[in-house]
């Protein structure tokens, strides 16, 4: 009783520092996780631009540049241009890549149409003698590079829809004798760039995290409506109108934290050329590279993580439901863990004398193995792991002792681990299962995991002892393997083999558990005609974003894939045939609905004719059930196209 009113006084004069200190502690926590965040953005940004001086260089110095420079015959000229050909197909960053001479007239050009390398021809080549990154380049040394500010591509004095941002790198070249000939210049294409930014920032808690430039302006925010406010004539969509009480922290320093009404704002200034020490090399050293004034100027980005305050307050414990009933329950608590406290303390002292000996001999091994251990007990909880382990998930001890493993796996390893599991509590030992494990920063990584069940005394099932070890290599390669065979190299989508793969596991596990099971098959209406009339390229469009549309539309556990020529094919688990019958038709309008640009630049429709069948007692074998769906494919023709049919057991084709 004395223990109990000790610990009651206790919590009664600690609770408010307690709780304010608990509150600081999340704050402090949330922001600790977003440094994953600021570190990550940081290297991939310079990484991009680390990679696009190096092609810089490596095309300035390349011998088809200097023997065109010093030469300027016919076929150096061919040279040069398959160079920066094959340059801009190979990395598909670039939307133009230009070689000027010294009076700004270009000499060789190279656009990328629909993702395409052309060369320009020589009759189409501009002056360029005005434009300012012309003039930049006047005052560049020879090794000295100029990179331009961030902006969205203008094409006839016209923002090109949809947008591209844009970044220009530009330096002089030299000839043989290593005088002054030109000037070079890359368009880098920094949309995937500013994607892979949006994903990386997409795995944060609030997913609020943003890019800004010198000004202000936003090349990036979860918001994409504010973005390019400079570029688009909207000046007050910048960080300083937004969040005014922020902005003058953000623009004054290169990083810090800022607390404002709004909530919490982390940045930090991006400095995409100064290169992080764990580069392989530092490119400018290395190669004597030298930036503009007016480079570093234009690039000084900042990377702001905003954390709102009811975000912050959203993890505090009060501010959860039953909160205040949770206190409660914890002084319920305190007084049996008093009474547990003297009870045990004797015999807690006895068996840690004994643990003690067994542990420090054991601890070292099994802790720092090169494998991952860890214990579950009967109902798949974690009882024990090792530090091994808890580095890969990047978690400490308290955050997992005690929790189901599933909830470290993807989706699909739940299910996996779910049969495994309930496999080992009749087998003595499972070998070589597997899944894909869950990390505390959102990352994943493959394991292949073996385990040994252990029985309490009445023989039941009661600890699995598991060793993990980390397959990501080799997962890795074998899917991109994978991906090779089972892609359709037009459209990106599944191809017929890998339909065969994947459909036969549906098909025979909708048949065994007795699951609903709907098959589409659609193709287009008049094709022929579309190849007669804008030729196969115009064809291949047409099936792109048809492919496109549809995987779009569909679910993720639904088997889309081309069938062959202008048919495609899909498996629908799990849908009535009402619900199977509202999804074809909603394909079809949206495909009919669908304007499609040609090569030429032409708009045009198309429309598809759908047969859907559904899985019924008597399909035994796939082949037969997509029969099925071709002869309501068949008929939906029959009956005038641009139509769903589905097979009735008395379609026919008359």
């Amino acid at each position: 009783m004395l223990l109990f009113l000790l610990f009651c006084t206790l919590v009664g004069a600690l609770a408010g520092p307690i709780y304010w200190q608990y509150a600081q502690e999340q704050q402090e926590r949330l922001l600790a996780q977003e440094e994953t965040s600021v570190v990550a953005t940081t290297q991939m940004i310079q990484k991009e631009m680390y990679e696009q001086l190096h092609l810089l260089e490596l095309l300035k110095n390349s011998p088809a540049m200097v023997e065109y420079l010093s030469s300027g015959s016919t076929s150096d000229r061919a040279r040069l241009e398959l160079l920066f050909k094959n340059t801009a197909n190979t990395y598909h960053r670039f939307d133009q890549i230009r070689l000027l001479d010294n009076s700004g007239h270009e000499l060789v050009r190279i656009n990328m149409p629909e993702g395409e390398a052309q060369a320009v021809s020589t009759e189409r080549l501009q002056d360029k003698s005005q434009r300012y990154y012309f003039s930049e380049a006047q005052t560049l040394a020879a090794d000295q590079v100029f990179v331009s500010r961030m902006d969205l591509n203008v094409e006839q004095g016209v923002i090109e829809q949809p947008h591209k941002p844009m970044l220009r790198f530009v330096t002089p070249v030299l000839d043989v004798d290593g005088v002054r000939a030109g000037v070079l210049i890359l368009n880098f294409m920094a949309q995937d760039m500013l994607e892979r930014f949006r994903l990386q920032m997409s795995r944060r808690i609030d997913q609020q995290g943003m890019l800004l430039d010198p000004q202000g302006f936003w090349l990036s925010n979860h918001k994409r409506s504010n973005e390019w406010g400079a570029d688009l004539g909207q000046p007050n969509h910048n960080f300083a109108t937004l969040y005014p009480d922020a902005w003058p922290s953000v623009a004054a320093q290169d990083s810090g934290l800022v607390e404002t009404a709004q909530g919490l704002f982390r940045f930090q200034s991006i400095d995409p050329f100064v290169f992080s020490p764990r580069q392989q090399t530092d490119f400018r050293l290395q190669h004597g590279v030298q930036l503009s004034d007016t480079t570093l100027a234009n690039t000084a980005w900042k990377l702001v993580i905003f954390l709102p305050k009811e975000m912050i307050q959203a993890q505090s414990v009060l501010y959860q439901p039953l909160g205040r009933a949770v206190l409660a329950l914890i002084l319920l608590s305190l007084a049996v863990a008093a009474w547990l406290l003297a009870y045990n303390k004797v015999h807690k002292q006895l068996r840690q004398r004994y643990d003690q000996t067994v542990t420090a001999e054991l601890s070292d091994l099994y802790e720092h193995a090169p494998c991952g251990y860890h214990s579950l007990d009967a109902n798949g909880h974690f009882i024990r792991i090792n530090q091994t382990e808890l580095e890969w998930l990047g978690y400490e001890q308290e955050e997992v002792v005690g929790q189901p493993f599933v909830n470290f796996l993807t989706p699909d390893s739940q299910l996996r681990f779910a049969e495994f599991f309930e496999l080992l509590k009749t087998e003595q030992e499972i070998d070589n299962i597997v899944l894909e494990m869950q990390c505390k920063d959102g990352s994943t990584f493959y394991v292949s995991t073996s385990a040994t069940s252990l029985k309490d005394q009445a023989g039941h099932f009661a600890i699995a002892r598991t060793s993990v070890f980390d397959i990501t290599d080799r997962i890795q390669l074998e899917r991109k393997l994978e991906q090779l065979a089972n892609i359709d190299a037009l459209t990106h989508i599944s191809n017929r083999r890998h339909f065969y793969e994947r459909g036969e596991l549906e098909f025979k596990r909708a048949v065994r558990y007795q699951h609903a099971l709907a098959i589409l098959m659609f193709d287009i209406d008049y094709f022929k005609r579309v190849n007669d009339t804008y030729g196969h390229d115009g064809g291949d469009v047409v099936l792109k974003q048809l492919a496109k549309t549809v995987d779009d539309s569909l679910r993720d556990l639904d088997v889309f894939a081309r069938f062959g020529g202008e048919e495609f094919i899909a498996l629908l688990p799990e849908l009535s045939a009402e619900q199977a019958t509202l999804v074809a038709e909603r394909l079809r309008q949206e495909i009919a609905d669908m304007p499609v640009v040609m090569p030429s630049g032409e708009t045009m429709n198309i429309t598809v004719s759908i047969g859907f069948a559904m899985l019924t007692a008597q399909d035994k074998q796939l082949d037969a059930f997509i029969k099925k769906a071709d002869l309501a494919l068949y008929q939906a023709k029959e009956q005038g196209r641009n139509r769903v049919i589905e097979y009735q057991g008395t379609v026919t084709t008359e």
